[in-house]
């Protein structure tokens, strides 16, 4: 190759380059975290609380970063790696996934091995407009719901009470987050106001 064509492609792949460094710059620095080795947590047993998403980077995401889901209740092994608010974590029996032996998850979902987890809400779907009393059998009314609400309940079993007239009573959660309650029956526990649903 003429010394004239060889610096030309010289000068070329340089700037090839020097124009692929630029535009790959902001990529990197927006993945940009800091990690760190905790040697204390390394094997440490965690058990979420919620139903979390595991990915495959610190930055949990975008989401084809995402290697799937862990119920609520799951134990996982911490490798010790963390970042703020971020913990990595793989399975002691099986892996995350084929591919993936460790993934990476909100560090607050995580509590102490053997917790208990959170129950699961029981929801209501209200079959008829319903208003909500302060306690059972008051007159005096709280809020309400229309015909195909979702009802969310106090407590899961339902928290129930039973009037002179026989209606049933239900412990509900309102808007504003404040307990009020709702008549599951009619007098005498006839009939039926709500329909279990799974919960949104």
């Amino acid at each position: 190759m003429p010394p004239t064509a060889l610096r030309h492609l010289s000068l070329g792949a340089i700037a090839l380059l020097s124009a692929s460094t630029v535009s790959m710059a902001p990529a990197l620095a927006q993945e940009t975290r800091t990690l760190t080795e905790n040697p204390g947590l390394i094997r440490g047993c965690r058990q979420l609380n919620r139903t979390t998403e595991v990915f495959d980077n610190s930055t949990l995401g975008p989401a084809s970063n995402r290697i799937g889901s862990l119920p609520a209740g799951t134990q996982v092994t911490l490798t010790g790696a963390v970042s703020p608010g971020r913990a990595q974590v793989f399975l002691s029996s099986g892996s995350l996934s084929a591919v993936q032996p460790v993934g990476w998850l909100n560090a607050a979902n995580l509590a102490p091995c053997g917790t208990a987890p959170p129950a699961a809400r029981a929801c209501f779907r209200a079959n008829f407009s319903l208003v909500v009393r302060p306690t059972p059998g008051s007159t005096t009314p709280l809020a309400g719901y229309n015909p195909g609400d979702t009802i969310f309940a106090s407590s899961n079993p339902p928290t129930e009470s039973i009037t002179a007239d026989g209606r049933r009573w239900m412990a509900v959660t309102i808007y504003n987050g404040s307990t009020g309650w709702i008549a599951r029956t009619g007098p005498n526990g006839v009939g039926s106001n709500v329909t279990a649903i799974p919960c949104p």
